[in-house]
């Protein structure tokens, strides 16, 4: 008599993603079901799977947390389940937190960016199919197609456009004034857990930035056309 042997082949693994917190309409759209019944209601408590979209409405909030990831999502944005090693933004703006060395890809509608380290990062899609990336605290390192690598640098906004991905522009930008205005990080029950190491990010910046002006970018229509407003000085 023979013995037959079966191996079970192996699935692409989700990351244990449980939803912390929800204000507004936020929605799991199931990428294999069609019609009503492919939306359902992302709860608090929820786990996002696998082959589904989560999306918030307008001034909706949520957040997502692991043991090796957290995620918040600002109103208007979409993203697609998460492994450990990838992440896909379509739409909107995203914060990560991620707080043991890891490596993750962030990959938008054109563009994508490699990042190794241990970070606090705000990912904000821009119309030109790329993204913002935001440094909030942290160390390691960015890259992307074409361009080599950088060094992660806290509160400097680096570009990530095209497709190839290239690594564009890169701004300073006001962290105080960030934490201020941005409701990814001022608009939840809990606070970040690396919000000591943005406080003291946010120290450095304004001791060795003091007396230049505020700043925060808008939209990128075009590779080439970036959107920008300034707001005043740091001690007015």
């Amino acid at each position: 008599m023979g013995m037959l042997f079966f191996a079970k082949a192996e699935k692409q693994r989700g990351l244990e993603l449980v939803c912390s917190y929800t204000d507004g309409k936020v929605e799991l759209i199931d990428k294999n079901l069609i019609g009503p019944a492919a939306i359902t209601n992302f709860d608090q408590n929820s786990t996002l799977p696998l082959d589904c979209l989560l999306c918030t409405g307008e001034k909706s909030l949520t957040e997502l947390k692991s043991d090796s990831l957290l995620i918040r999502l600002g109103a208007k944005s979409v993203i697609q389940s998460v492994t450990a090693g990838s992440i896909k933004v379509f739409s909107g703006s995203m914060l990560v937190c991620i707080p043991k060395e890891s490596e993750i890809v962030i990959t938008s509608e054109k563009s994508s960016l490699k990042v190794k380290g241990k970070l606090t990062a705000i990912v904000d899609c821009t119309s030109n199919g790329g993204f913002k990336f935001i440094p909030l605290e942290g160390k390691g390192w960015i890259s992307a197609d074409e361009g080599g690598t950088k060094e992660i640098k806290r509160g400097r906004l680096t570009m990530v456009i095209g497709t190839p991905s290239k690594l564009g522009n890169a701004y300073d930008i006001d962290l105080l004034l960030m934490l201020k205005s941005s409701r990814l990080i001022s608009s939840f029950p809990t606070p970040l857990p690396t919000m000591k190491r943005i406080s003291l990010a946010i120290y450095a910046q304004q001791m060795r930035l003091k007396g230049k002006f505020n700043a925060l970018i808008g939209d990128a229509p075009t590779d080439e056309n970036l959107q920008m407003w300034a707001f005043g000085k740091s001690d007015e």
